[in-house]
């Protein structure tokens, strides 16, 4: 099978009708119309352009009922992302666009329920408010540079009106005079041509003498009259604010009704630029029309970043207060739908062809931002032949080289990933899309922009050209190339580097034939690379790195070398460098250590000793004696430590000296590196800009490399207490710590386990409503039962025993806990429920009950089966979260809980397409349980549950959604019965149907509804056009007989009304039930039955006609024959006069 093969619309048929490029403009013509039209089809209206249009239409509907002035909407996101997209679709949705030919904008297009009545309230309150109007364009590319003359030029485009001020002016006001048509026809009549005239308004002799015509008394003579036009409607390159309003007004006012209008701005960010004044024009502008038509008139603005993400941008934020965010999330929705939507019976071969290869995909760029994760596989069958990692990587890569917003410099990524699948389309399933595919779409506007240079650039393409090994270096180097581009500082860094492995990652191409081959050529071709001196190689810490070699790197590299031989030389200033950086990282191990001891909480100091012997004050004070390998040996540092007297605290730390060499190495190379950038200065081209960056790589890997390396040695180190015990820890802090516990724990026993100072508040918590969760006043959240203290108690209890005799026990050696902590673990047993107590008159007693002074005289005793206050609550959460449950109704909610789980797993599947009816066996299991058992079995499974519950939920919400479409789709199948189309529409039917694939991702049925629709529209369309096509022609027939003209017209409309016949409608076809309902009226055949019926009302009418005014005539029927030859005609002709004569012998004769 090939890729071709496997896609719901072939990608060499499909054609992108806008390229991939939204235009917001007002263009009528037929192809834009067309590209409209197709833009509307495929419009996704999900995810954020779902809430975008929800947010923009709420707002303003809102704003229209108080009448509050409306605020701007911004709609940003990275280049591609559909701002203009979304824009343009709100500009054709808001007056409902129609297209003449049976079709609106609305009624083609997919939208949600709630857009849908958003859009219907539109239309009522623009009824109430003077109708509705929209204009869109970009600023600057009009009739004027200036802003509000630029503005005014798009809205008077939208109203018909010339673009340039005075013009328009005129025609303003020729329609005021209520003459703009008479002068129009009148130059026309002249057989010029009204636009051309009109540009030449002031030097047009045609045009003054129209207007002479229409009002003479305008002017004396024409002379006179250009004169008045050249002064009264003058050329002006900007214009005021009151001029800029008014014309506003006077272009779109009808009938005395300003209209709710809408006044689109895209690519307003590129306008803008870095010119503060522009911003501030635009500010100036939106804010005067906004505040004049308050409630009445929307502007909607589109900008590749936030208002907040540049200086120059902030500005406009007072203006543009409601924002819309697109991301990348929603342009994958729209381009699996558009372009990589698979077909429903070709969806399990593409599932295996990259299930079967899992281990190969998940294998590139191990180990970097962008691996791929599990989540990538939920996508993996939508987004083939793209793969996740190859596309986030792109994404990375052109956030970058697309930093100015110049989203025209770049191909948008609708386009981009319908190449990919072009390029693709004629290879074998299990073909992908290698790495350096995005080089070729972006690469000629990379070098028109100076982000490549034409070195690089030729070098790439020439050796496209050549061999097969060449054709290989070419893309290494692309790869190369755009892999450079990647930041490389910690924080920005994807981790990604141009490496042996990556690169042959991002070329495996056939995922069938594996990477082995691939894997063995990348590095002969690097070496022949860097041998030709094109790239040069870097040492990435373990694997080299590649970069491309330019003139520029070339000298940064001899100045490299110069200062790392000079640092080399100089090996006392490496090992000062060395002592210093042990001594700052056993620093930074160590300053986080807290160290407290008491109810007092006294804190108590770790001190860190660098020197060669030990303090005098040692044994006064906590010390660590940090000693390294470069100056001592292990057991020396063993032996001082079993000397020393093991009733002392004193840590002693070895830190040994692994790795030595490479610690020295990237010592300098980080110096070497830090040192050339400082001579080298800041460079100013981009291949100076390229060879900084690949300096500050080195040095940063070097940093890396010392702390991987430090790293390595501090994790070896030991750390001994007085006496020589070794202290065990995960890491240096973790000994350090631990061994400075042990110097404290020396003095007390078991004092650390209830040392909190915060018991008392565990006290008060549990006497309270929620007192089981008491225990995380001293932030314990484990069982309570676990916590070293109340397990202490909980096992001195045993069968039973008095508060007093617990006090005793617990603040007695070897414990001597405080009285709070003793109590507090009491009470907060009780609130859980794993104690229970009695007063001193024998009567049940809780927590909130007890009071505190009569705990000594009260009694306590184990609870034998309970149910954890973890189990209690975490039952109580799934139980609020489903059908509601208050505090102690728990075990009373279950049953309904389990009946509710039951129904919603029901409405979960169904028969197909739906999914099969989901198993149910652990509810049954629970519900066999009883009491608190039942409450267990509950807690056990929650998890599960919950889960499951919420997938039933998806997929109930789902199939509601989706079922009144499947049958939409069914009923088109059916009406498409002997249509060219039907067997492959009934083939992916019985796919999703067999397969159950109704709620697959895309939905495979909407495109299937929206193509079906649109067929059996054209053949509606067509027999309607026939139908009408034979009535006009039977109407132009019988109006021009002979005998029906002599008919009194009272009389020819009663011949026509009583045969029913009449101008044929024009059917309603905008949506998917309109063409159904229209089919249901009348099938695609009785369409042909009706047009022949058609012939024969009217040849009735002619007869009716004919018989009325010449009541003996008679019908003739001429004899019908087969023609071949010129001696056939003249027989038949013989026989049709004999018949004749032969009827008008009758009387007149009808033929």
């Amino acid at each position: 099978m090939l890729n071709q093969e496997i896609y719901v619309k072939d990608p060499l048929e499909n054609q992108l009708a806008n390229n991939g490029v939204a235009e917001v403009k007002d263009d009528v013509s037929e192809q834009a119309l067309a590209t409209l039209k197709y833009e509307l089809e495929t419009f996704v209206c999900d995810g954020e352009y779902e809430k975008g249009l929800e947010k923009i239409l709420s707002a303003f509907l809102t704003n229209v009922d108080k009448g509050a002035e409306q605020p701007g909407i911004w709609i940003s996101g990275f280049y591609g992302s559909g701002k203009s997209h979304l824009a343009k679709m709100l500009r054709a949705l808001w007056t409902d666009f129609d297209f003449q030919n049976g079709t609106t904008a609305r009624g083609i297009v997919n939208l949600p329920q709630e857009i849908q009545d958003l859009f219907k309230e539109l239309s009522t309150q623009g009824k109430r408010n003077g109708g509705l109007h929209a204009a869109s364009g970009t600023l600057g590319q009009g009739a004027s540079n200036w802003v509000r003359a630029a503005l005014l030029s798009i809205v008077f485009k939208s109203a018909g009106l010339p673009e340039m001020y005075h013009l328009g002016r005129f025609v303003i006001w020729l329609r005021q005079q209520g003459i703009e048509e008479q002068v129009k026809q009148a130059v026309e009549d002249a057989g010029k041509n009204w636009l051309r005239e009109l540009n030449a308004l002031f030097m047009s002799p045609v045009i003054a003498s129209a207007l002479l015509t229409a009002k003479p008394d305008l002017a004396g003579d024409e002379k006179e009259l250009r004169e008045q036009l050249r002064a009264e409607f003058k050329r002006v390159e900007d214009i005021s604010n009151d001029e800029m309003v008014q014309g506003i007004k006077d272009a779109l006012t009808v009938d005395g009704q300003f209209p709710l209008t809408l006044i689109v701005l895209d690519e307003v960010q590129q306008y803008i630029g870095d010119d503060g004044d522009k911003a501030y024009q635009v500010q100036e502008a939106v804010e005067t029309c906004s505040k004049h038509f308050n409630s009445q008139l929307l502007f909607v603005s589109t900008g590749q970043n936030a208002l907040s993400g540049m200086p120059n941008l902030m500005r406009l934020m007072g203006r543009f207060q409601v924002a819309i965010q697109l991301s990348d999330t929603d342009v994958e929705s729209v381009i699996r739908k558009i372009i990589l939507q698979k077909k429903s019976s070709a969806a399990s071969q593409v599932e295996s062809a990259w299930k079967d290869n899992l281990g190969e995909i998940n294998r590139h760029l191990r180990g970097t931002k962008i691996e791929s994760t599990t989540l990538d596989e939920e996508n993996m069958t939508a987004d083939y032949p793209i793969l996740p990692v190859r596309r986030r990587l792109w994404e990375k890569i052109l956030r970058i080289v697309d930093t100015t917003g110049t989203v025209s410099q770049l191909r948008n990524q609708l386009k981009v990933v319908h190449e990919a699948a072009k390029v693709t389309a004629n290879k074998p399933l299990g073909s992908v899309v290698t790495g350096d595919f995005i080089y070729g779409q972006i690469a000629p506007n990379l070098l028109q922009t100076g982000v490549i240079s034409k070195e690089v650039y030729e070098i790439v393409a020439r050796l496209a050209d050549g061999s097969d090994d060449e054709q290989l270096q070419s893309k290494l180097l692309a790869l190369i190339f755009l892999i450079g581009k990647l930041p490389t500082d910690a924080i920005a860094s994807i981790g990604v580097k141009a490496s042996e492995n990556f690169l042959a990652d991002l070329l495996v191409e056939n995922l069938s034939e594996g990477s082995t081959e691939l894997r063995k050529r990348v590095p002969q071709q690097l070496e022949k690379l860097a041998a030709g001196g094109t790239i040069m190689v870097l040492d990435g810490g373990g694997e080299n790195e590649y970069r491309l070699q330019t003139q520029e790197s070339s000298a940064w590299h001899d100045t490299y070398r110069q200062k790392e031989a000079e640092i080399a030389g100089n090996p006392q200033r490496i090992e000062t460098e060395r002592d210093d950086l042990l001594a700052i990282r056993a620093r930074q191990e160590s300053k986080d250590i807290r160290l407290q001891q008491g109810e007092s909480n006294e804190p108590r100091k770790l001190n860190l000793c660098f020197d060669l012997e030990l303090p005098r004050d040692a044994n006064k004070q906590l010390y660590a004696w940090v000693q390294h390998g470069w100056q001592t040996d292990e057991k020396s540092v063993i032996a001082d430590a079993r000397a020393d007297n093991n009733k002392n605290g004193t840590l002693y730390v070895f830190v040994p000296s692994r790795n030595r060499s490479d610690l020295s190495q990237a010592i300098t190379t980080e110096k070497a590196a830090t040192a050339t950038m400082v001579i080298r200065g800041i460079p100013i081209g981009s291949e100076g800009k390229d060879a900084l960056a690949a300096m500050e790589t080195r040095k940063q890997d070097a940093v890396k490399s010392k702390e991987n390396l430090l790293d390595e040695i501090f994790n070896g180190a030991r750390v001994f207490i007085s006496g020589g015990s070794e202290i065990d820890g995960n890491d240096l802090k973790d000994k350090l710590e631990n061994g400075a516990k042990d110097a404290l724990q020396r003095l007390y026993k078991q004092f650390d386990v209830a040392d909190e100072a915060n018991w008392g508040k565990v006290v008060d918590k549990a006497r309270k409503t929620g007192g089981e969760t008491a225990l995380s006043a001293i932030n314990y959240k484990g069982e309570n039962t676990q916590h070293p203290v109340c397990a202490q108690i909980i096992k001195y209890i045993g069968s039973g025993k008095k508060g007093s005799d617990i006090r005793d026990n617990f603040q007695d050696a070897p414990f001597g806990w405080p009285q709070d902590a003793v109590d507090g673990a009491i009470y907060a047993l009780m609130a859980s429920g794993d104690i229970k107590a009695k007063n001193a008159n024998s009567q049940p007693v809780d927590a909130a009950g007890l009071e505190r002074k009569h705990l000594t005289q009260a009694r306590f005793e184990v609870e034998n089966v309970t149910l954890s206050t973890a189990q209690k609550l975490a039952v109580r959460k799934l139980l609020t979260e489903t059908i509601g449950c208050k505090p102690g109704e728990e075990d009373s909610k279950v049953p309904e809980f389990l009946q509710f789980a039951r129904d919603l797993a029901q409405k979960a599947g169904g028969p197909v397409p739906q999914p099969h009816q989901p198993d149910t066996a652990r509810i049954d299991e629970i519900a066999s349980e009883a009491g608190n058992s039942r409450m267990v079995k509950l807690y056990d499974y929650k998890d599960d549950i919950l889960a499951d519950i919420k997938q039933w939920q998806s997929q109930q919400e789902g199939i509601e959604k989706r079922t009144p479409n499947w049958n939409n789709l069914k009923t088109l199948t059916s009406l498409s019965r002997g249509m060219s189309f039907y067997d492959g529409l009934n083939a992916e039917v019985l796919a999703i149907e067999n397969g159950r694939r109704l709620l697959d991702i895309p939905d495979p049925v909407e495109n299937l509804v929206n193509d079906t629709t649109d067929n059996l529209r054209g053949a509606i369309q067509h027999h309607f056009d026939e139908y009408k096509a034979t009535y006009e022609q039977e109407l132009i027939a019988i109006e021009t007989d002979a005998n029906w003209v002599k008919l009194e017209p009272a009389k020819q409309t009663e011949l026509l009304t009583r045969r029913g016949i009449k101008l044929p409608k024009q059917p309603t076809l905008n949506s998917t039930s309109d063409v159904i309902d229209a089919l249901d009226v009348c099938t695609l055949e009785q369409w042909n039955d009706r047009r022949e019926a058609l012939k024969n009302k009217f040849e009735s009418a002619r007869e009716e006609a004919a018989q009325l005014l010449m009541p003996k005539a008679v019908r003739a029927q001429l004899p019908r024959a087969t023609l071949e030859t010129a001696d056939d005609i003249e027989v038949w002709l013989g026989k049709a006069k004999q018949e004749l004569e032969e009827k008008l012998k009758q009387g007149p004769v009808i033929v």
